[in-house]
């Protein structure tokens, strides 16, 4: 499996330990990108909009909390890459942060930067290999679920598979 935004590889180092995945992780920082292979992960420096991996290379690729600070400019490309490494019949999850209307604010953590909140699902779901099969709404940093729009995150799961548009 693949984890696009790693971070230091601590979900992975729990899937690599739990399910004995062979995982791989990609992190623009070189720390957190050296955390992670202190963990037994994969990892390497890069950002979503270019996976250095050949075509159909994984059964999973993870989202984990990266594509909110993503250039709006580059999301087309990283869906495309995201689908050009996983393999059909594969699963694509992503967990961030969710708004049914794409919004942006400023980042509370770097001035300067933005962060943006949407449906996520919108970048693979138009595509005919693409159907979701789960999408829940969670409160960002609480246990349990919440009507506060502002603390959302999606965590969601699609399915990849190659339908017979001709059937």
């Amino acid at each position: 499996m693949l984890e696009v935004g790693c971070g230091d590889g601590t979900r992975l180092a729990w899937l690599k330990t739990n399910l004995n995945a062979d995982c791989y992780g990609i992190e623009p920082t070189a720390k957190a990108v050296a955390a992670a292979c202190a963990k037994g992960i994969n990892a390497q420096q890069g950002t979503a909009e270019v996976l250095h991996f050949d075509d159909q290379s994984f059964d999973i690729v993870i989202f984990g909390f990266c594509l909110y600070l993503c250039d709006r400019e580059d999301l087309f490309r990283i869906a495309h890459e995201a689908n050009r490494v996983l393999r059909t019949l594969g699963w694509l999850m992503i967990l961030d942060f969710f708004s049914p209307v794409p919004r942006a604010k400023t980042y509370h953590h770097r001035p300067g930067v933005k962060s943006f909140k949407m449906d996520y699902r919108t970048l693979f779901n138009w595509h005919p290999d693409y159907e979701c099969m789960t999408h829940k709404l969670r409160h960002h940093s609480e246990a349990g679920y919440t009507d506060e729009q502002d603390e959302w995150i999606a965590v969601l799961t699609l399915r990849k598979h190659h339908k017979d548009i001709n059937a």
